[in-house]
This record gives C-alpha cells, sequence and structure tokens, in this order.
C-alpha cells in the first residue's frame, strides 16, 4: 500500500455520555470542505449505534462493535484501520468505546505497521464536569487512563455545570500536566486547531487495567435479523457493564411518549437510538434521565443500544409498540 503523505489521526476518548460522537458531528460538520474525513467507531455494545448517528456526516465509517478494540489482539482495530487507510482519506478519527482503555489502542496506532501510514496528533480527552467529584469515576482505571493519556483534557456539557464543577475541573485537570491544552466547551463545540497539536503521549506512562475483561471474538460478527423476524436482541457484560443492543427492521415503530418514558425510567449510563416513532425517525441520546431526541433518517435498519450498571430483567419492547 503507496501513502506518500502520512495520515493525521486523532483519539477522541472519554467515559460513557459525554459527548464524544456529538463532537465528532461538529468536527466533520467544520472540516474543510474539501477534505475526507474518515471515522473509526468502537462501541461497547454489540448493536453499532454511532454508524447510523453519523451516516449523514459524509465522513468513511468503520464500526468496531462488541466491546474494547483492543481485545482479541486489536483484530477488530488493525482490520478496521487497514481499511481505512486504503482509501486514502485526510484525516481519521478514533473513537473508543466510553469504557476502552486507551493503552493498547495507542500501542497498535504507533507500532511499525501503522506507524508509516498513521501521524498520530493530540489525543482529546473529554470530561462531563459534573463526574469529577464523584469517586465512582475518579477511581476508575479506565477513566484514569483516559486522562493519562490526554494531549488535550476538554469539559464537555458546561452549559449544565456549576460554577463549584468547573472549578473542580480545573483542578483536577492539573493533576494531569501532560495535557497542555485545558478546553470548556458546550455541545461538543471543540475547536478543530486541538487537533493539530503534537501528540505526546507514551503508552508506557498509561496505567494498565487489572480487570479488563476481553470479549469473545464471535461477538464481532456481522448480525442480520432472522427471516420472519422483525428484531434481533444480543447482550453482555464486562467490566461492571451491561450492554443491550436491538438491530430492528424497518416496520417497526414507537410509540414516542410511552419509549421516551422507559428510556428515562432506566437511568442507564448510555441509551442510543435512530429508530422510526410515531413522531417519525428520530436520534435518540440519553444519559440516565437526560433524553434528547432529533428528526433523522434512516437508511438501513433502525438500531437502538443500552449501557447500563444494572442488568435489566428480559427486557422487552411489545408494550412499547404502536
Amino acid at each position: 500500500m503507496q501513502i506518500n503523505t502520512k495520515i493525521p489521526t486523532n483519539l477522541i476518548t472519554g467515559f460513557l455520555g459525554v459527548g464524544k460522537t456529538t463532537t465528532i458531528q461538529h468536527l466533520l460538520k467544520h472540516k474543510p470542505a474539501e477534505q475526507t474525513w474518515a471515522v473509526l467507531v468502537n462501541e461497547f455494545g454489540e448493536i453499532g449505534v454511532d454508524g447510523a448517528l453519523l451516516q449523514d456526516s459524509g465522513a468513511l465509517l468503520k464500526q468496531v462493535p462488541g466491546g474494547c478494540m483492543c481485545c482479541v489482539q486489536g483484530v477488530g482495530m488493525r482490520v478496521g484501520l487497514n481499511e481505512l487507510i486504503k482509501q486514502k482519506p485526510d484525516r481519521i478519527l478514533i473513537e473508543p468505546t466510553g469504557l476502552g482503555h486507551p493503552k493498547q489502542i495507542m500501542q497498535t496506532l504507533q507500532d511499525e505497521i501503522f506507524s508509516k501510514y498513521l501521524d498520530v496528533r493530540a489525543t482529546i480527552t473529554m470530561v462531563d464536569p459534573a463526574t469529577v467529584q464523584d469517586p465512582r469515576y475518579l477511581e476508575n482505571e479506565n477513566f484514569i487512563a483516559q486522562a493519562q493519556i490526554a494531549d488535550v483534557i476538554i469539559a464537555n456539557k458546561v452549559e449544565k455545570a456549576t460554577p463549584e464543577q468547573l472549578a473542580a475541573f480545573v483542578e483536577w485537570s492539573s493533576n494531569y500536566p501532560n495535557a497542555q491544552q485545558i478546553g470548556q466547551i458546550s455541545y461538543g463545540q471543540a475547536d478543530l486547531a486541538w487537533l493539530d497539536r503534537p501528540s505526546a503521549s507514551k503508552p508506557s506512562a498509561i496505567t494498565s487495567s487489572e480487570h479488563h475483561q476481553p470479549v469473545d471474538k464471535a461477538v464481532t460478527a456481522a448480525l442480520e435479523i432472522p427471516q420472519g423476524e422483525h428484531w434481533i436482541m444480543r447482550s453482555h457484560f464486562s467490566d461492571g457493564y451491561w450492554s443491550y443492543g436491538w438491530l430492528l427492521d424497518q416496520e417497526v415503530e414507537f410509540e414516542l411518549t410511552d419509549l421516551l418514558d422507559w428510556i428515562s425510567d432506566l437511568k442507564a449510563q448510555r441509551v442510543k437510538a435512530v429508530v422510526k416513532t410515531s413522531k417519525g425517525v428520530l436520534k435518540i441520546n440519553a444519559v440516565l434521565d437526560d433524553v434528547r431526541f432529533e428528526p433523522a433518517r434512516l437508511l438501513d435498519n433502525a438500531v437502538l443500544e443500552i449501557v447500563t450498571d444494572k442488568q435489566i430483567n428480559q427486557p422487552s419492547f411489545t408494550h412499547l409498540l404502536s
């Protein structure tokens, strides 16, 4: 494979629900018009939702579903990167799952195979200011590693943060002096200039995970709805979290009010969906009981995925259908 110029490449990381996909949508919308960018997106669940959320972005997309893309010796990540590199994009953005540990991902980007093709630039780590006073996050190995790897640390969702939370974010981020840029933004409106800051990330300086549970290679296989059925559901458990994902055909329609109430009552760490409802096709994003939605297009099957720290007993959509 002949690449005359190395491809600028950025890792955009952060914990569940921090707004990584929204930020990538913003960056793609404001990139130079003449450039083609690519996105390698990794999802904790087995149903790929972020691809549907980014389908109108104009970017080259490759999904690695089913857990951290560093698992199974990084096969999914390596295959996805190879496919994108062959298309010679002007930039590659990599979005790991919010539960992913970034050490092996950065090692892959910097190994002798990919270093011939990729110009690894700033790693951007996104943080919700509300989390930096919460021991559940501050003691989480992945949360710590995401901060350790950062060249740029961004507080997102500052429109919802209190002055005390913003002050706590500034104090917390001072523990990670390798990050040379600290930003505070709303609605994922990151500055494109941050992408071209140099990368100082050294995998050897990042704490390894003692509790990471690799997922089985089989979960990365493509899913199809069985003939005669209207949906297929998959779930798995890893690193203290459950994922429940549904792939639904275009005939499935939800009563919007019932669906939103159900999602709000779940209080899951993350819910993403592109589904047909009684009010049209919608993108739905929810963190705990904060549920947001907007109009969308359905180019393929509908998708819905839940990530939660508590098991859902026999989840069913039957009572939500119109």
